[in-house]
């Protein structure tokens, strides 16, 4: 599974870093990013759960 951040979507509410602080990171310019696009085994729900839960619709997993 991968995972990515629409980083003109993003807007830093920070959402998917609650629901997933070792996928997801705030940068210095407030906007989401991962550090790795692969989602490591048996973290998958919680990339999803980001996903879901961005108020953006920023966040892309595949």
């Amino acid at each position: 599974m991968r995972v990515r951040v629409d980083r003109t979507k993003c807007r830093g509410h920070g959402v998917c870093c609650v629901n997933a602080p070792d996928i997801f990171t705030i940068g210095d310019d407030d906007h989401a990013y991962v550090e790795n696009e692969v989602v490591a085994p048996g973290r998958e729900e919680d990339a999803l759960m980001g996903a879901r839960n961005c108020p953006e619709q920023a966040i892309y997993v595949h």
